[in-house]
């Protein structure tokens, strides 16, 4: 081999050394492209994960509320149903009551019958949840009470109860019909 093959040689080589470097060079340039572009198309994914994340999130929690709100309608239209029953069912109450009142001789014993049936109704009335309104000795509330007599008594003070008053919850059913103190001294 004669040196100008040599030196073509040589050049050859580092032309094709050349050649390498600047195709592994223009490779990582190409890879870090790729990467750049993979890093973004990643943050673009996580970005877009977050907010279907935070979606999701919100929208379970609208549909727990909706729930919620569901069961405390269902819960309502319930116990309306029932107060209006029970509405129905207050006379007959006060007449067994005004019936106990005015037992004649001789028939107590048979009126004990009459007498477990007022409990028995007072009690499912209880378990549906209605409360006696408190009025006697009480101050005159026309939220709970109806006042229809004023008398001597201290002012603005139930005086006497003439028929009882009732309520679900806090919902009046039925107003106290109440007698009320004017402020005059008896």
């Amino acid at each position: 081999m004669t040196k100008k093959d040599d030196n073509k040689d040589v050049d050859l080589k580092k032309k094709l050394a050349d050649a390498m470097k600047h195709a592994q060079a223009k490779e990582k340039e190409e890879n870090e492209k790729v990467t750049e572009e993979k890093t973004g198309e990643m943050e673009k994914a996580k970005q877009e994960l977050e907010q279907m994340t935070e979606l999701a999130k919100r929208t379970m929690a609208d549909l727990q509320n909706l729930k919620r709100r569901q069961e405390e309608e269902r819960s309502q239209v319930i116990i309306m149903a029932n107060a209006e029953l029970i509405k129905a069912c207050l006379p007959v109450l006060d007449n067994l009551k005004r019936a106990k009142e005015h037992v004649p001789e001789g028939a107590e014993e048979w009126f004990k019958g009459i007498e477990m049936a007022i409990t028995q109704l007072e009690q499912t009335f209880t378990n549906a949840g209605l409360e006696k309104i408190e009025a006697q000795g009480k101050p005159f509330n026309p939220d709970l009470h109806e006042a229809l007599i004023q008398e001597p008594g201290e002012k603005d003070t139930v005086t006497e109860e003439l028929e009882c008053g009732y309520m679900i919850g806090t919902r009046v059913i039925r107003h106290s019909k109440v007698k009320v103190g004017n402020g005059e001294k008896a």
